[in-house]
């Protein structure tokens, strides 16, 4: 864990734009925007279906077919929307990768592991058989798997589900990518295999110097590795910023309600057996978010104003919400966006 908040004056490695992603007539992304820098590590969090994993999918084109996005997604200023599935295809596994939720749906179950990992470097870096079967040997045991040179020989049904994970580490560093997308890689996993991979992951990203977005609906995982946070619902991004100053003072209702439904964030309600609160309702399938504020049917403050979209605005923490809240978590007046965008003193709280 970093021991200062990362500040970088770099150019954006990564600059998505406006990304909007249909199902046909259904929207499931809406105007997200969001930049990464190099070595940045960026949180997506939010419940499923707040559009996380399709956000992630749309960066590495790799929606389904029946999806179409429009926009800019930009990785070291090439415009990906647009680009040939050639250049897609040189670009994956090479300068961009991706950890996937369930390696058992991404490792071929016919092929050994050690080819797996071995094949990336052949495709990319042009290895001779030998050579990479010896690097994916190496890089196994890089990413904690024990007895490397054996597990090496396995299929992917013959490992455990923290032994696959590893397994799809491998692949996404093999060729020190720039840019590493990791989507929930640890929600299949027990506590203490979640905790090892997540360590081996901040090793990796940080040895190789790589970008990482991070997607989880754990706060617990992502305030302890990732510099700043996006908290998606309804396919847009309604608030973001700086991870600690973003999860000690949510502003966004629906961020708030994710911090207070935390046991990990608010570990003093947790130790003492008070109930954590719940976010009232539940997620509404995708083509019935309501108009203007998608969270305004789950949210005690919406009222008539909540009928039109909101803005996100706010400097370094921006909110996208007319009826922010207006007090840290001791009482404390923050300078909240108005509508509009403009930023004003807080009052007392709705």
């Amino acid at each position: 864990m970093r021991t200062a908040p990362f500040v970088s004056t770099a150019p954006a490695l990564l600059e998505v734009r406006r990304l909007s992603v249909n199902l046909g007539p259904v929207p499931v992304l809406s105007d997200v925007s969001f930049t990464v820098s190099a070595g940045e590590r960026v949180g997506l969090i939010g419940e499923s279906g707040s559009g996380k994993s399709v956000t992630a999918l749309a960066v590495i084109g790799l929606l389904p077919e029946e999806m179409s996005a429009t926009g800019q997604v930009r990785f070291d200023g090439e415009q990906l929307l647009s680009t040939s599935e050639r250049r897609l295809s040189e670009l994956r596994g090479n300068r961009i990768s991706m950890v996937f939720q369930e390696p058992m749906s991404a490792l071929n179950p016919l092929m050994r592991v050690g080819k797996q990992v071995g094949e990336v470097l052949r495709v990319h870096r042009g290895l001779r058989r030998a050579q990479a079967r010896a690097r994916a040997v190496e890089l196994l045991a890089r990413v904690g798997l024990d007895d490397a040179g054996h597990q090496a020989r396995a299929f992917p049904h013959q490992l455990s589900g923290g032994q696959r994970q590893r397994v799809m580490l491998a692949m996404a560093v093999a060729c020190g990518p720039s840019l590493v997308l990791a989507d929930e890689p640890t929600t299949a996993l027990d506590v203490t295999v979640q905790a090892q991979v997540l360590v081996e992951l901040r090793q990796l990203v940080d040895e190789e110097q790589s970008s990482l977005v991070l997607i989880s609906h754990d706060l617990a995982v992502v305030s302890s590795l990732c510099d700043r946070l996006l908290v998606m619902y309804g396919g847009r991004v309604v608030e973001s910023g700086a991870t600690a100053e973003l999860l000690a003072r949510p502003r966004h209702p629906y961020t708030a309600g994710l911090v207070a439904t935390s046991g990990a964030v608010s570990p003093d309600r947790a130790r003492d057996g008070r109930a954590l609160p719940a976010i009232a309702g539940t997620v509404p399938e995708l083509g019935s978010f309501p108009t203007g504020c998608v969270f305004r049917s789950r949210c005690d403050r919406a009222d008539e104003h909540c009928e039109l979209p909101p803005v996100l605005a706010g400097g370094d923490h921006q909110v996208a919400c007319w009826h922010p809240h207006t007090h840290d978590a001791f009482g404390g007046p923050l300078e909240t966006p108005a509508p509009g965008g403009a930023t004003v003193d807080s009052g007392a709280p709705r």
